[in-house]
């Protein structure tokens, strides 16, 4: 059953999401460093939400109405203005290549916020874990190794991810690159935005 449980949480991690592009995104544009202070953040978002999620609080803040509408439409406008500052934001002389790209020490926080404002992910955790726990067995025993085994799957991927970002940056060297990858993430996370819109309650 544990192989299981890695396979099957290999596999959902794998598929991109809001946290993939914005780790590969800090990655790109500001240095591996900042890749991972960004995947930091989506792990530590995780560990909160999965610890709600286990301990049944989150359950009633997924079967809430109003907790869960709150939730969804706050990730949305984080969403959306993490799209639209990509967008409107000029490349400035660091991205031209004139000088080092600045550090942003928002990085961490984006990670986070990006994370823990995605309501869904609340519903997955109460969904996926029991599905991997013997009743039979001691499930605080249980839930203290499929719990940190989750996180540290989180972060092994995502770190391959903002490898492989790293390895292509740079392609995008040059102002047009830099001006492609900018437009691209800023459309990209407003999308991310308007379909965690679409979200609903299962």
């Amino acid at each position: 059953m544990l192989m299981s449980f890695i396979m099957a949480s290999c596999l959902i991690t794998l598929i991109p999401g809001p946290s993939m592009l914005i780790v590969m995104m800090n990655s790109i544009r500001q240095g591996l460093l900042e890749g991972s202070k960004t995947i930091i953040g989506v792990v530590v978002a995780d560990a909160i939400l999965l610890t709600l999620a286990l301990s049944g609080i989150g359950t009633l803040l997924y079967t809430s109405a109003i907790a869960f509408s709150v939730l969804k439409w706050v990730g949305v406008a984080y969403l959306v203005y993490l799209g639209a500052k990509q967008l409107i934001t000029p490349l400035n002389k660091a991205e031209e290549g004139s000088k080092p790209v600045k550090k942003s020490a928002n990085s961490f926080l984006q990670g986070v916020g990006v994370t823990l404002l995605n309501p869904k992910i609340i519903g997955f955790f109460v969904a996926f874990f029991p599905q991997f726990i013997d009743p039979q067995a001691s499930i605080s025993s249980q839930l203290l190794i499929l719990g940190p085994l989750f996180l540290i799957i989180v972060f092994a991927i995502l770190f391959m991810y903002a490898l492989f970002a790293r390895s292509v940056s740079h392609f995008l060297a040059a102002r047009k690159g830099q001006l492609a990858l900018k437009n691209s993430a800023g459309v990209a996370l407003i999308g991310c935005g308007v379909l965690a819109a679409t979200v609903e309650r299962g």
